[in-house]
């Protein structure tokens, strides 16, 4: 049977951009995966949570998979 948890992170401003506007960044993501890879679970993927208004994803769920 598999187990199947995921993970929200919420993006943080960074700067400022040209045009667009402000820059949007997720701190620790690369960190959280290979935590959570070296503890034998299985990176699926992310979901788009809530999106800005100019389409940058504000937060996402991290998608594990992990035998049990």
């Amino acid at each position: 049977m598999k187990k199947v948890e995921f993970e929200r992170l919420k993006s943080v401003t960074v700067g400022f951009g040209g045009i667009k506007g402000s820059k949007y960044q997720f701190d620790g993501i690369e960190e959280m995966i290979k935590k959570r890879l070296l503890d034998g679970w299985t990176y699926l993927g992310y979901v788009p949570v809530i999106t800005r208004s100019s389409g940058d994803i504000e937060t996402l769920s991290l998608i594990f998979e992990k035998d049990e």
